[in-house]
């Protein structure tokens, strides 16, 4: 220990002039000797006696002088910091405002990396979930708040309603009040858009990690972000630390209602031993009525004053109060809880923020999105400012705080916009902006743009284009300081009062951005993404997904879906409903429905007496029906208004039939529509029937008119008037839809020339062999008359018909699709070796929800296949791991892979799996999966270049850029070359182009002959499209000695990308610079 006491010393520096070194290596050596003297006592086992040491002298005299020396260090660092303090003290004397000369406190920008669990931020409510909360935080971050982690206390009662529910089996006939009422409230009734909460971070999770799609809603990016970010709004974890002697007037911060008393609410404000205390006289200040807070509702609260015995804290919620309320001091540096308003002096001003002072003696940061434009003339150093606290910056010693200064916040209001609106309502998700300019540059994150005075957008560097941008430039580029550009706005940061921009000129020109641009009513074309027992998923764009229901799949019931949508199928449907705060998008399929043009019914105040309209049978009740309209709008149907007939309405009317309905009565409050089917069949006699609207002494334009209906007699019979067999009623209203059979009864005669067709490749997406759908044997059946169809034909024509449509059948049946297991195990047994009739096979049985069956088919498929098959048979076992990523476990994937690397080339198998893991978004097991390769085969180019561009494609740079030394260390030489190349061209393409080009310049001045390396390079610098770069390149090849065969292609390259990339001047010198090449290589050769 002594010996290493010596090396410190003899290496310490003594340059007292740089104070911050001094401090630090003074700092070091101070601590030394206590922790050596720490240890040596911890090893004495004996005392000997007579004030005896262990210590040899030698080690004595050592430990002597160095504390001399450490005195004398003391001494100097001292001095030299107070002459240092003196000097600057006397600089900024004579130089008036300038900065002092003291160490300035970086500014830092919170991100994904920054932010760890048990961190506390303010943040402000951006949109309420019927589960969760989206929280706005610092610096274009978003959060998430799970229902469970609002208070303990609604959690509670959460728990305590799911164990008490039962199930209710009466249902009301009146569909205008809900059917149940629970006392819980909902986060809609607890929180409101725009409000400010205080959070601590319970997780972060890895990007992809919690990529969860919402069934049947619009894919929100923002929802979809936030949910990286888990947060608490519990004031137990949020003011954890906080001390009785901090509850002071004016201190703020988080509490819950825990109960309802005579005078008053008891608050949890999560201080042990302390209570809150708000009067219902106090609680009405706040925006409430003083008796409808609830118990779990989350509050923010300033202190009032304190009980003598600190067990009650008396609270206010008056937002004047809140707002306005500040603390000078604090105890301890865990009670200062972010949203805390504080005195702040400001003490250095720099670009990229300012530096301050805060309740104080802590040190602050505001970066630039939290400071107002220009900061350099609104502020000045040594200036007074009012600052709210955002968060504590992890890591810092001392402690230091990110602050705002921005109005809004330090007001705790919403930024509002020139015209004072809200600027999410103002500018809505999906407003196209003409002309946005770009203010500020931030190479590595992205644009910020002036959208109008005093209201800047965020461009993040992932939306300045379609393609792959590594980094932007202020001073050149398309996206430079002072260009304008045409935006659309893709979201909103209540926060940071930043509008979310897009320049990507695919999200300009995109139809649909959020649920509420779709218009109810409207008639979209959409792909089918899934099909599931409960409801059909179709994508209606790039980024909104809608779902239709099982009962609006067809207009009559369907018994085989999976036989007519396939994925990836078109569809053509309507939009039934819209839900913009739940962002939920229904669908219908029904036939009727899109092709009707009925007026689309969908909000009450449309609904108008007389009007006739399409609706569809919602539920059948005892005294009637209730039919549904357009965006979940219903009515009731009285039994006498539903049929003419007496008939039972169950067996006649079926959920999910589509209706046509006359409004008969509308009421606003409480809301309720009547409606008839009766009358909404001819439209004239209702009209006549209908005589509410007539009064005495009305005048009227018509004529008079008296019909006579004599007695007439009829030779035939028509029957027209007499009732429907139940039998023929019930084939028309819910039969199911008829199955594809053999012998169709009425084909189409075909062409006695038939031209031939190619066959289509096999696609498992179904076949049908009868123009239309099921509609169309409703329709024939309707033709028929009552006394049945007299066909006059001879039997000599009808037989030449049935042979020309048994002849087409034929033809037809060679490239029939593979609808059933039957149909797969034909094609299979005249191609047993083919892969792909073995895969599409497992597809297939996979739809049908058949997991273990397509297993054995998988497994049957590797013993059928020929041995010498080895590629059909390595796609068989892909197709097996894909299943079991799918729809097995850890350990059944780990068996079909060891089997599978064990039956084919190791390696390949290793790839694959690394690959499905990665496209399945399971990027912990992939990145572990290609480390384990890289491992076992690190003598393969290969592994090392795509583990790179995994890694790359994660936009892992750091971790790419380490994999090259780590491979050069473990292949061969020969394999050295090859490999850097190729992490060059992938730093082109997914990383940093500079950074590739450097890779490529010490490859071609290390080997200038390798002229394939040269072409590699010009080809990734010609995507660059720096031309003067490419021109510089060549001039250096031919600046080499080569073939004329080699300086032909090189020219020709030339003059290809200065066509391409170059201009005509260009072209026109390059075939000047080919002719002067070749009479000089022609008068070197003689």
């Amino acid at each position: 220990m002594p010996g290493q006491k010596r090396a410190l010393e003899d290496n310490s520096s003594r340059n007292v002039k740089k104070s911050k070194l001094a401090e630090d290596r003074l700092t070091d050596v101070l601590e030394k000797p206590v922790q050596l003297i720490s240890n040596l006592m911890n090893e004495e086992v004996d005392f000997p006696r007579g004030g005896g040491t262990s210590l040899t002298a030698a080690e004595v005299k050592a430990i002597r002088a160095e504390a001399t020396q450490e005195a004398n260090e003391e001494l100097f660092a001292a001095s030299g910091k107070s002459q240092k303090k003196r000097k600057s003290r006397s600089d900024t004397k004579s130089k008036g405002s300038v900065t002092p000369k003291k160490d300035v406190v970086r500014i830092e920008h919170l991100n994904y990396k920054r932010i760890v669990p048990g961190m506390r931020l303010l943040g402000q409510i951006a949109s309420i979930q019927p589960l969760a909360l989206i929280i706005s935080l610092p610096n274009q971050l978003m959060g998430h708040v799970p229902i469970t982690q609002v208070t303990s206390q609604l959690t509670n009662r959460l728990e305590s309603m799911h164990e008490q529910e039962e199930p209710s089996d009466t249902e009301s006939v009146d569909d205008g009040e809900s059917d149940s009422q629970t006392e819980v409230p909902d986060l809609f009734q607890l929180f409101h858009a725009g409000q400010y909460v205080r959070a601590i971070v319970t997780n972060v999770h890895a990007s992809g990690s919690t990529d969860v799609s919402a069934i049947g809603k619009l894919r929100d990016e923002a929802a979809k972000a936030s949910r990286r970010i888990e947060l608490s709004l519990v004031p137990q974890a949020v003011n954890s630390g906080v001390l009785k002697t901090d509850l002071k007037l004016g201190f703020t911060l988080s509490a819950a209602v825990q109960s309802v008393e005579d005078h008053g609410y008891i608050l949890d404000i999560g201080v042990q031993g302390s209570s809150g205390f708000l009067s219902f006289k106090e609680a009405k200040k706040g925006g409430s009525d003083g008796s409808k807070l609830h118990v779990g509702q989350l509050l923010d609260v300033a202190v009032v004053r304190m009980s003598s015995n600190e067990r009650i804290c008396t609270v206010s919620v008056d937002p004047r109060c809140i707002r306005s309320s500040s603390i000078t001091e604090v105890s301890n540096v865990t009670s200062v809880l972010p949203g805390i308003l504080g005195q702040a002096l400001i003490t250095a001003i720099s670009p990229s923020g300012i530096n301050l002072q805060i309740l104080g003696f802590f040190d602050a940061t505001a970066d630039e999105f939290n400071v107002p434009t220009n900061p350099a003339k609104a502020f000045k150093i040594g200036q007074k400012v009012k600052a709210r606290i955002l968060y504590e910056i992890v890591g810092s010693s001392p402690p230091k705080f990110s602050v705002s200064l921005l109005d809004h916040i330090v007001n705790l209001k919403e930024k509002l916009s020139t015209d004072d609106a809200a600027i999410h309502l103002a500018y809505p998700i999906g407003t196209i902006l003409g002309a946005v300019t770009v203010k500020r540059v931030e190479p590595e994150r992205g644009l910020v743009v002036e959208v109008q005075p005093h209201l800047d957008g965020f461009v993040h560097i992932s939306h300045t284009s379609d393609g792959h941008v590594p980094t932007l430039s202020s001073s050149s580029g398309p996206w430079r300081l002072n260009t304008i550009h045409r935006a659309r706005v893709i979201g909103y940061h209540p926060l940071d009062g930043l509008l979310q921009l897009s320049l990507r000129p695919s999200i300009l020109d995109q139809r649909f951005l959020q649920a509420g641009d779709i218009q109810v009513g409207e008639v979209l074309k959409g792909t089918v993404k899934r099909l599931t027992d409960s409801a059909l998923f179709v994508s209606i764009s790039c980024n909104a997904d809608g779902i239709i229901w099982p009962n609006h799949y067809a207009d009559i019931p369907l018994k085989h879906p999976s036989k007519r949508f396939k994925a990836g199928g078109s569809i053509k449907c309507r939009v039934l409903a819209v839900d913009p705060e739940r962002m939920r998008v229904e669908l219908t399929a029904k036939k009727t429905l899109i092709e009707s043009t009925l007026p689309v019914l969908a909000s009450i105040e449309e609904a108008k007496v007389g009007m006739i309209t399409d609706a569809v049978v919602y539920r059948v009740v005892d005294k009637g029906l209730i039919v549904r309209f357009y965006n979940d709008l219903k009515a009731f149907v009285p039994s006498r208004e539903a049929s003419d007939y007496s008939s039972k309405l169950k067996d006649m009317f079926v959920a999910g039939r589509v209706v046509k309905v006359r409004i008969l009565t509308v009421d606003l409050n409480p809301p309720r529509v009547v409606a008839s089917i009766r009358q909404a069949s001819t439209s004239k006699a209702a009209k006549v029937t209908n005589t509410s609207d007539i009064t005495s002494s009305t005048v009227a334009d018509g004529a008079v008119a008296v019909h006579e209906t004599p007695a007439v007699s009829s030779l035939r019979p028509s029957h027209a008037h007499e009732p429907i067999p139940s039998k023929a009623l019930a084939s028309k209203r819910s039969s199911p839809l008829p199955q594809v059979k053999a012998k169709p009864t009425q084909a189409q005669s075909p062409s006695r020339s038939p031209t031939p067709r190619q066959a289509a490749p096999l696609k498992v997406e179904g076949f049908s062999w009868f123009s239309g759908d099921a509609r169309s044997d409703a329709e024939s059946d309707e033709a028929s008359s009552d006394e049945g169809s007299e066909e006059d034909e001879s039997s000599k024509k009808k037989k030449r018909r049935k042979k020309e449509i048994e002849q087409d059948l034929t033809a037809d049946m060679h490239s029939k699709l593979p609808e059933s297991n039957a149909d797969f195990e034909r094609l299979l047994l005249g191609s047993p070796n083919s892969s792909y009739l073995w895969v599409q096979y497992m597809s297939f049985l996979l739809q049908l929800s058949e997991i273990d069956k397509a297993r054995e088919t998988g497994r049957r498929a590797i013993q059928t296949i020929s041995f010498r098959e080895e590629e059909e048979r390595l796609n068989v076992w892909i197709a097996l791991l894909n299943v079991e990523n799918v729809y097995g476990t850890d350990e059944s994937l780990e068996a079909v892979f060891k089997d599978a690397a064990r039956h084919n080339d190791s390696k390949t198998v290793h790839l694959r799996l690394a690959a499905i893991l990665d496209q399945s978004e399971k990027h912990e097991k992939a990145e572990d999966q290609y480390k384990r390769t890289c491992k076992k085969f690190g003598y393969s180019s290969k592994v090392w270049t795509l583990f790179c561009e995994y890694y790359l494609r994660r936009r892992n740079l750091e971790q790419a850029r380490k994999l090259l030394p780590r491979s050069l260390q473990s292949l061969e030489k020969r394999k050295h070359l090859k490999t850097i190349s190729k992490f060059a061209q992938l730093e082109y393409k997914l990383g940093d182009a500079e950074r590739g080009k450097t890779i490529f310049e010490g490859i071609v001045d290390s080997h200038p002959k390798r002229w394939d390396l040269w072409s590699i390079y010009m080809d990734m610098e010609g995507g660059q499209g720096d031309i003067q770069s490419l021109r510089n390149i060549f001039n250096r090849v031919f600046a080499i000695k080569m073939t004329s065969h080699k300086a032909k292609s090189f020219f020709k390259k030339w003059l290809e990308l200065e066509r391409k990339i170059g201009d005509e001047e260009g072209a026109s010198a390059v075939k000047q610079k080919a002719v002067e090449w070749t009479q000089k290589a022609a008068s070197d050769s003689q």
